[in-house]
């Protein structure tokens, strides 16, 4: 779940997302099923402004949903933390997708998963900004600080495969990410289409 503004977006079983207005907290504003088509893994509302929400999901798939009826439009989705298989070219290999965080000053976010990467994206213009290699474990969780300039993740175990893989020497620590230059920036608009 996210909160933020006088919206709360829960993601529940069944891939049920309700969108609650805390104005009017006892009912649900909006409740629709997910467009991705497996479990829901996280749910995040866009900053900084906060007409709709972000959800990921176990498929490796991510969802861009605005809340108003006039906006549905803009809705998508798209693949993301998939690697190709290195024994076969034609399979890839899926993980979830753990964490969305949306820079608090361009609108951007971030995307990481189980395959232990985190990448930036641009939900305007349906643009990866920036992508960035294996970090040594899965990303867990993420989030950008008050003013965009450092972007925080942790690596730990996110349970994925299972009590089974969960060892002693997984890695457990936080890593802080120098946002520079133009890495979460909104591409400039060219025009073209």
């Amino acid at each position: 779940m996210d909160v933020k503004d006088n919206m709360l977006v829960v993601g529940t079983a069944e891939r049920w997302i309700h969108v609650v207005s805390l104005n009017n907290p006892g009912t649900s504003y909006k409740v629709i099923q997910s467009p991705l088509k497996w479990q829901t893994r996280v749910c995040t509302i866009f900053s900084p402004d906060a007409n709709g929400y972000a959800i990921g999901s176990i498929e490796g798939r991510c969802a861009i949903q605005y809340v108003e009826e006039k906006d549905h439009s803009n809705n998508f989705s798209f693949k993301c933390h998939r690697q190709q298989s290195p024994t076969d070219r034609n399979t890839s290999n899926v993980y979830a997708v753990n964490a969305i965080s949306f820079h608090p000053v361009h609108g951007t976010f971030s995307t990481s998963g189980a395959d232990g990467t985190f990448h930036f994206w641009d939900k305007d213009a349906k643009h990866r900004l920036k992508g960035y290699p294996e970090v040594g474990g899965t990303i867990a969780a993420t989030d950008f600080d008050r003013t965009g300039n450092i972007f925080a993740y942790a690596v730990s175990y996110d349970w994925s495969k299972g009590y089974q893989h969960n060892t002693a020497q997984y890695p457990n620590k936080i890593m802080l990410h120098p946002v520079i230059g133009d890495e979460c920036k909104p591409r400039p608009k060219t025009g073209k289409r």
